[in-house]
């Protein structure tokens, strides 16, 4: 459903979906090479930027992840998002929403369909007529337990890095086709959380 790779911010380039790669195996993203796991260099050992599913972008290690699963689990009162790393050691991470924005990723990951577009639905529709494509979305920090985000958008003006709700990055990134790259800072996921 997500990208394989992510292509070099500003560079303009599509990314590469469903598990095709182009020559090589690999596209330089900020620096270094993000494989695709076509090579034993390249495969997914959980270690290092060269595994399979991790980008360097401005210093800090990205880890490509999926949406697995929107969940209310009682007696929580409101849902999560569960995300899984796509390389090993394919650890997931829990995004607490609110109920709207929860019910707004879950009918975009299942693609349900509405009878009038819901807001996330206009919006990707604004940005694709005005051509502007969004090159990944970052789940960037955690601070005080709330998740930051921001979408990598490219158009005719040049690369513009957007702040924004991890919710509304999510649901922006499930409404786009082919589904735009969902990156987490590694430290997001080995605990080192500002806050």
């Amino acid at each position: 459903m997500s990208a394989e790779a992510v292509p070099a911010p500003g560079e303009g380039a599509a990314a590469v979906a469903d598990g095709a790669a182009p020559a090589g195996g690999a596209v330089v993203a900020g620096g270094a090479a993000f494989e695709d796991g076509g090579s034993e260099a390249g495969r997914a050992d959980g270690g290092g930027a060269e595994g399979r599913g991790a980008v360097v972008l401005t210093g800090e290690l990205w880890r490509l992840v999926d949406v697995i699963d929107v969940e209310l689990l009682l007696p929580a009162s409101y849902p999560e998002v569960v995300l899984r790393e796509r390389p090993l050691p394919n650890r997931t991470l829990r995004v607490p929403v609110g109920m709207a924005e929860g019910t707004a990723i879950a009918y975009a990951w299942r693609r349900v369909a509405t009878p009038r577009p819901l807001t996330h639905e206009l919006f990707v529709d604004a940005l694709v007529r005005h051509n502007v494509r969004i090159e990944a979305v970052r789940v960037t920090a955690v601070h005080d337990g709330t998740f930051l985000a921001e979408l990598d958008t490219v158009g005719p003006t040049g690369r513009q890095v957007v702040q924004c709700r991890t919710s509304d990055a999510l649901a922006v990134a499930l409404r786009t086709r082919p589904v735009a790259p969902i990156l987490v800072a590694d430290s997001v996921f080995s605990g080192d959380r500002p806050g």
